[in-house]
């Protein structure tokens, strides 16, 4: 459910009267970075009303055909979910709480999109799990892409940090994206974490400028984040499933281009191009994939912030074809959030970070 903000305190207690009697459930708090200043507390007023939370700071919620930037969302996790809380940096992920898959089905994850060594943890979660837990998530952020706190549990927000919310919620996921490889493959062959250092043995930035402007001279000499990257994005092939699509974020000093999460060496890649009509296409095919099994009690979308850029005032039609498939399946509105960074796994392929991507899961008792 969709709250607004009109003090930490009301929101507080909206959550505790909302809960069904005689349960406690955890909520999965989706804070609007608008919020950010609130959020302590928020926290210390959930504390007081006895109202378990965790949860992130997103760029923009998704609320029915709108994108919103104040409030938050909330939604009502069961009771015996479970959080396990980690710090993320190059060395590996270090857990506070390590996770247990006693009872559960799928996990919510919700990490730090600006942090470091993202791939090392989601590689940990599914050496731990596998394909026993469906996945759904996104990248907490700012707008503007600052360094700041975006994860939180009840007892604090913090940086460079991830949650995975455990739930005996069973779930499905889809993915997709609607772009399309248009040049390549090139190989990463020289990456370090989320700079790619060398495409084909050539400095990395050099030839990616070089390839977008040779394929639309109108974007000769505009900055790579967000005018290149957003329309011409790299992705790393994937021959079974869809392929990963890779933000280019910027030039770092020695010559390399930044992507929003990690690259591995020798990764085939690829410069990807897509329309708005593929775009929004993609995310109705999504949608409409859930149509198949019981009703769901819950719709959970996480779509990229860097996507809806790319769209500018077409985004809404993405939304609006959204609605419409899933009009089909509920009476509910859609939800759900802007990110930096989709996380999905249906439970048959590995857990992935996506990129200018529309994940849909839906959740059943």
């Amino acid at each position: 459910m969709y709250l607004r903000f009109a003090s930490p305190a009301h929101v507080a207690a909206e959550l505790r009267q909302s809960a069904v009697a005689g349960e406690s459930p955890l909520w999965l708090l989706c804070v609007a970075d608008t919020e950010l200043p609130r959020v302590p507390e928020l926290l210390e007023s959930c504390r007081g009303e006895g109202v378990r939370v965790c949860g992130g700071v997103f760029p923009g919620l998704i609320h029915g055909t709108r994108v919103v930037h104040n409030g938050l969302l909330a939604l009502p996790l069961p009771g015996a979910s479970q959080v396990a809380v980690a710090d993320l940096s190059a060395a590996g992920p270090r857990w506070r709480t390590p996770p247990s898959g006693a009872g559960a089905h799928s996990a919510y994850v919700l990490l730090d999109s600006l942090a470091a060594g993202i791939a090392a943890f989601l590689d940990d979660l599914f050496d731990r799990f596998g394909g026993s837990l469906r996945y759904v998530g996104a990248g907490a952020a700012c707008r503007d892409l600052r360094r700041a706190p975006v994860v939180f549990t009840g007892d604090g927000l913090w940086a460079d940090g991830a949650l995975a919310v455990l739930t005996p919620e069973h779930m499905e996921v889809h993915v997709r994206h609607g772009w399309t490889r248009v040049l390549g493959p090139f190989v990463a062959s020289r990456s370090r974490a989320n700079s790619i250092l060398e495409l084909n043995w050539r400095p990395a930035a050099a030839l990616y400028r070089q390839s977008v402007e040779a394929l639309a001279p109108a974007f000769a000499g505009r900055p790579v984040f967000p005018d290149l990257g957003a329309a011409f994005p790299l992705c790393i092939g994937r021959e079974d499933s869809e392929d990963v699509i890779r933000d280019p974020m910027g030039e770092t000093d020695d010559g390399g281009l930044a992507v929003l999460a990690d690259v591995a060496e020798h990764s085939p890649l690829y410069i990807a191009h897509g329309t708005p009509e593929s775009l929004v296409a993609a995310a109705r095919q999504a949608v409409e994939a859930c149509a198949a099994g019981p009703r769901p009690a819950r719709y959970f979308i996480s779509d990229c912030y860097s996507r809806a850029l790319m769209l500018g005032a077409g985004f809404r039609h993405e939304l609006a074809g959204v609605a419409t498939a899933l009009a089909a399946l509920t009476d509910a509105v859609p939800e759900g959030v802007l990110a930096l960074g989709e996380i999905a796994s249906g439970g048959t392929r590995l857990l992935e970070f996506y990129n200018k991507t529309f994940v849909i899961a839906a959740s059943r008792p």
